[in-house]
């Protein structure tokens, strides 16, 4: 067992892109799509709105394991890995709100939503699209409402690299309990009110952050991999966690939304302490590489292709939606990432290796 865990954790360590999560990746944008078409059809039992509760599991840990590895090497260098943020996030975005902006103000579409459009277009503007889960009731919200997730994310990817690698330098000994802290207080502020919605996501990051630091070191891998290191447990709770999205009662603000996050963090460390098996292998599959590879171009623009087919003639079938619907946004976000997000990506690790190599220079 000893030896499987030493091989495990060396094959983790040294695997520079952690195929699995793409294929994570690619199940969350999929539970994502399903929960915003609209048409009548058996998807409507899915509860997809839970696949945002995935991605922030993933961020935390990838933003944080991603930083672990740096500082291994050596300081991070915080402006290069702000550049490469911004970069990554902020093209797309600006993009997919310009867009936005010709079709309610240049074109006259979605009239009926423009004025929660015009209320939300402030946070949008300046970085807190998450306004709208304070702002907008459920069934009214404003066109590009699904960016709040971005803002959430934004706030963690400012914040914490500073805290953890920067003020606090790696002490785990303060920050693994200021963090448990946080995440206890986190999910009980503004419980049963929207406040709950833009606080209670920083606890399924949080759980992404443990997740990174404990699958980081030897031992604390070792632990874990003793208790979840079983290619079985990984399908257990990779069934338990899909199994759920058919639970109506996780949604935000409700008692099961942070036990939910819970139980994906639980997945994924799973996932890479149990010796490479077929789930790793399901998950890392070329079709689920493929949609988790554009699936932030994917969250950021199939809202046009679903809005587009919400218009269609009542001569056509509504259950059409899904199928057309996936294919149209499949392809949207395929184009916008080889036009857009891959090569502003590209540019923001040229311009982070030069600022990084200005400041090694002496």
């Amino acid at each position: 067992m000893t030896d499987t865990l030493d091989t495990t954790y060396t094959a983790f360590r040294t695997t520079t892109r952690l195929l699995p999560l793409d294929g994570l990746r690619a199940i969350a944008i999929l539970l994502v799509f399903t929960g915003h078409v609209e048409a009548p059809g058996p998807w409507k039992a899915v509860h997809g709105g839970v696949g945002v509760t995935l991605f922030f599991v993933i961020s935390g840990f990838i933003i944080t394991t991603l930083l672990l590895r740096e500082s291994d090497e050596h300081p991070v260098d915080f402006g290069a890995f702000y550049i490469r943020r911004a970069f990554r996030i902020l093209p797309m975005y600006v993009l997919v709100l310009v867009v936005y902006c010709v079709l309610l103000f240049g074109l006259g579409a979605q009239a009926d939503r423009k004025a929660e459009f015009v209320h939300a277009l402030p946070g949008y503007l300046l970085g807190f699209p998450e306004i709208v889960q304070l702002t907008n009731t459920v069934g009214s919200q404003a066109p590009f409402s699904g960016a709040w997730s971005i803002g959430i994310e934004d706030k963690f990817y400012l914040v914490w690299p500073v805290v953890g690698f920067l003020l606090l330098r790696r002490r785990w000994s303060v920050l693994v309990p200021l963090l448990l802290v946080a995440a206890s207080v986190l999910s009980v502020v503004g419980f049963g009110t929207p406040v709950a919605r833009v606080v209670q996501p920083y606890v399924h990051i949080i759980f992404g952050v443990l997740v990174a630091v404990g699958l980081h070191y030897r031992g604390s891998f070792a632990v874990l991999g003793r208790v979840l290191g079983r290619r079985w447990v990984t399908w257990l709770l990779l069934a338990v966690s899909l199994g759920l999205v058919l639970y109506p009662d996780i949604a935000l603000g409700t008692p099961w939304y942070v036990p939910y996050g819970l139980l994906w963090a639980l997945t994924i460390i799973s996932l890479f302490t149990a010796p490479r098996g077929a789930a790793a292998a399901a998950l890392s599959t070329r079709p689920l590489l493929f949609v988790g590879t554009v699936s932030y171009s994917f969250y950021l623009t199939h809202a046009f292709v679903l809005n587009t087919l919400e218009r269609l003639p009542p001569s056509i079938p509504s259950w059409v939606q899904y199928p057309v619907g996936l294919a149209g946004a499949l392809l949207l976000a395929w184009a916008s990432y080889r036009l857009v997000e891959a090569p502003m990506n590209r540019w923001g690790h040229r311009i982070a290796a030069r600022h990084r190599a200005r400041r090694a220079t002496p």
